[in-house]
């Protein structure tokens, strides 16, 4: 056992040796040398990806993002501006059909006047037109009483001579007239 407690005595004590050699670190397994290459390598690793990959993307996604809240503000903007058309709209429908409610309120009275204008002047020409017609029926009735007093003054003169020329019968003359007036009554229905 002794043998065996060497070997691990030599071994332990070859462990100090290095551990006192390559410091506290060494008790930890750590080689110091080969630690400070991978932190250099490390360091500088971080510096390329920050320089040239971290910045850029850093860079990139604040771009993206601006546009994203421009996009979003535009979007509202567009909402808003729909909105207000909405409400434009609504209120020229509102507009229009009040002007259109107006003119045809319009309309409908000058039509009305139109139709009372037209009713009284339709009256006023049928007003005209009676009265000419009476006018014309007073003239025809004068011409027929003028007619028909020369039609019975002719009748008179024809009976008259007539009476004369055969004598003075009262009969005679009765009949005479008679026949001088069915006589001038018969050709004046002809």
């Amino acid at each position: 056992m002794s043998s065996e407690v060497q070997q691990v005595a030599q071994a332990a004590q070859e462990v100090v040796s290095s551990t006192e050699a390559s410091g506290g670190l060494g008790t930890l397994g750590i080689n110091l040398k080969i630690f400070l290459a991978q932190f250099l390598n490390f360091a500088v690793v971080l510096f390329v990806l920050w320089k040239w990959v971290y910045k850029p993307i850093v860079k990139l996604l604040e771009e993206r993002q601006e546009k994203i809240e421009r996009s979003v503000k535009q979007a509202d903007d567009v909402e808003k501006r729909v909105r207000e058309l909405e409400t434009e709209h609504k209120e020229v429908i509102a507009t229009a059909k009040s002007e259109a409610t107006k003119i045809l309120e319009e309309a409908r009275s000058a039509s009305e006047d139109r139709k009372k204008e037209l009713l009284a002047k339709a009256k006023e020409e049928v007003k005209g037109v009676v009265a000419q017609g009476k006018v014309q029926l007073e003239a025809q009735k004068e011409q027929m009483i003028r007619d028909a007093r020369e039609e019975i003054a002719a009748i008179a003169v024809e009976a008259a001579r007539k009476i004369l020329e055969d004598g003075v019968d009262e009969k005679k003359a009765t009949k005479l007239a008679e026949a001088v007036v069915d006589d001038m009554s018969g050709s004046r229905r002809l």
